[in-house]
């Protein structure tokens, strides 16, 4: 095993204890175990757990923006590449809501504890708005609307998926991702 696939391999285990237990109550131990890889192997690539969290942090951004890439690519229709966005929302209905956003609940942790990843955190949702309001403006939406219809969408997903976790309930998530579908395709 390549010392770039335990990077990885790390990456990947902190992402889901990070989502799953918080960043708070994880530790480098849990993360390792979840990898399955010795302790002394997370040293050697994170020495702290704020450097793994930064490399989490830009997996996440590097993941989003290939994916919006990709969708531009494939998909013609700015209209489909936002519904294709609601309906990968929906394939991971249950996590969503089990733990909520991995991306927004990231963020309000790491503004808890108030570091100098807060504002690099952000960046996983600036990927979101900077998407969304380019596909706002190829549907003809001015600057100003494609921006605030960004946001609208964005804030209603994130508040959906607080309300679906807190209320565990994958129902709420789907009648809400329904009705985010009839207002896009009613635009």
């Amino acid at each position: 095993m390549t010392n770039t696939s335990k990077r990885d391999l790390l990456i990947a285990a902190a992402k889901t204890r990070f989502y799953q237990q918080g960043i708070a109550r994880t530790t480098l131990a849990d993360i390792a175990q979840e990898a399955k890889i010795p302790l002394g192997n997370v040293y050697y690539h994170f020495r702290t757990k704020d450097a793994l969290l930064e490399a989490v942090i830009e997996s996440n951004v590097q993941r989003l923006q290939t994916r919006f890439a990709g969708w531009n690519q494939t998909i013609a229709d700015p209209r489909e590449r936002l519904l294709a966005f609601l309906q990968l929302e929906r394939e991971a209905e249950s996590s969503l809501a089990r733990y909520g956003c991995p991306y927004g609940s990231l963020n309000q942790e790491i503004d808890k504890e108030d570091t100098p990843l807060v504002s690099f955190a952000a960046r996983m949702l600036q990927v979101y708005l900077d998407w969304a309001e380019a596909q706002f403006r190829q549907l003809g939406k001015d600057e100003q609307e494609a921006e605030d219809l960004a946001i609208d969408l964005i804030a209603w997903l994130q508040g959906t998926f607080l309300l679906s976790a807190s209320f565990r309930s994958p129902q709420l998530l789907e009648r809400k991702l329904q009705r985010m579908e009839q207002w896009i395709q009613a635009m």
